[in-house]
């Protein structure tokens, strides 16, 4: 099983992402502090309400753009993710389902501590959309399951672009990525290079889209600034004793998903859970100082080689293809933030709709991976599965940059994790196919 070339760069790099020499967290929270004297001095005026529908403006403007770019963000990612690594036999299969069954744990867990907590209660976010933007509007009816089984399948590739359907577009990007990669095989095999034009193609488009995001996404702390400023000119500091619940909710839940890698590794691997937080040390430390999978590849490649002990095949097939594909932290933290908005609105969430959540959420955790800011980008997508407005999302910005590097140690842990899992089954299968000598 042939593995492209690993690429350890990271948008941490780009100028776009430090503006001015500064990392963009720092903007953030320097823009909510000088928020909070603003939103308190207009508190309880009249004039306050007039002052943060202006405040709210570029807000909504930055929103509509990270939602008008993510679409074909997440659609160019996939595709590029399938076509610049060879994903094959039993063991790509295998390291697939790890992925899928730890990101449903991850999203499971999430929803049941969420609505458990509810964070959300007391935000009172209601107020201030009705207060900006008027009334709140009527919801569409709820969904059945049969409604989503048929909503799987676009009745047009244009059409789900142009309603950023992103169930569809998950769907259509995997089978136009697999499908490329049929053909690059093929070609490979005989000699033939043609496809390597579209593949130039696809990187080139997808590498344009996260120049142009970046731009948006340095902007990000006027928004907090807008967001932050309105939400406490209407409703004074309750926001932040909400937001701490969600700090909790978020940090339980990467807790018990870390205690699930460590519980596989026990059963299946046999494998001490103190040798293996030993030997991922130096990986937490650089995936928490860096808040980048791709930015950490190098250490988690060296620390499962090393002290870990596992297979150089496994260890890069886990480590560089679970950057693009496996992201149970952000998985769990968009699910979190989902109910958290929603409990805020007083917008009650049916089974259905937390059906919805599960199944957006997992396919938005694969079109994340490889983009900046991926679990912040993808938000308004699966906002609009649930039918949420997305207006209140940067608010969530004032603890994002220290929930981002919480949730990147999770996301690479569950790489290392399967990393173990598959070494574990390559060496039983090569056991089991060596011949028995009969003495």
């Amino acid at each position: 099983m042939a593995q492209a070339d690993i690429d350890t760069s990271t948008v941490a790099d780009e100028p776009e992402s430090r503006p001015g020499g500064i990392p963009l967290y720092v903007w953030v929270i320097g823009a909510a502090l000088l928020a909070v004297p603003l939103g308190l001095y207009l508190h309880g005026s009249q004039s306050g309400k007039n002052i943060a529908a202006q405040l709210e403006i570029l807000p909504k403007l930055i929103i509509r753009a990270l939602t008008a770019l993510a679409t074909p963000l997440v659609f160019l990612a996939i595709i590029h993710a399938i076509v610049t690594n060879d994903i094959r036999g039993r063991q790509g299969g295998l390291m697939m389902l790890y992925y899928l069954i730890n990101t449903i744990v991850a999203i499971t867990t999430s929803l049941a501590l969420s609505n458990l907590i509810h964070p959300g209660q007391g935000a009172n976010l209601a107020a201030v959309s009705e207060a900006i933007t008027g009334p709140k509007k009527e919801l569409p009816p709820a969904k059945t399951v049969t409604d989503l089984i048929f909503e799987l399948v676009p009745t047009s590739i244009a059409d789900s672009f142009a309603r950023n359907h992103l169930t569809q577009l998950v769907l259509v990007a995997l089978a136009l990525g697999i499908g490329l990669a049929k053909i690059r095989d093929y070609q490979r095999a005989r000699g033939e290079t043609s496809h390597q034009v579209l593949i130039d193609l696809i990187t080139v488009g997808f590498e344009l889209l996260m120049k142009v995001l970046l731009w948006v996404v340095a902007l990000v702390p006027l928004a907090v600034f807008g967001v932050v400023a309105a939400e406490i000119s209407k409703n004074g500091l309750t926001i932040f004793q909400s937001l701490g619940w969600f700090i909790l909710v978020v940090l339980a839940g990467l807790a018990c998903q870390i205690s699930w890698y460590l519980i596989q590794l026990v059963i299946f691997a046999r494998m001490s859970p103190f040798t293996f937080l030993k030997g991922a040390s130096s990986v937490m430390i650089t995936s928490f100082s860096t808040s980048s999978t791709a930015a950490t590849i190098p250490v988690t490649l060296k620390s499962l080689m090393g002290p870990l002990r596992v297979s150089r095949q496994s260890s890069q097939l886990a480590a560089c293809v679970g950057t693009n594909f496996n992201n149970d932290g952000t998985a769990l933290y968009q699910a979190a933030v989902v109910l958290f908005i929603a409990q805020s609105l007083g917008q009650v969430m049916s089974s259905t709709d937390q059906l919805v959540i599960v199944v957006t959420t997992v396919v938005a955790s694969i079109g994340a991976g490889g983009i900046p800011s991926g679990s912040f980008i993808t938000l308004p997508l699966i906002f609009a599965a649930v039918a949420l407005p997305p207006e209140q999302i940067p608010i969530l910005l004032t603890v994002d940059w220290f929930l981002d590097r919480c949730r990147t140690c999770s996301n690479v842990l569950g790489d290392m994790t399967v990393a173990v899992l598959l070494d574990q089954t390559a060496t039983k299968e090569k056991l089991s196919a060596e011949p028995i000598e009969v003495s």
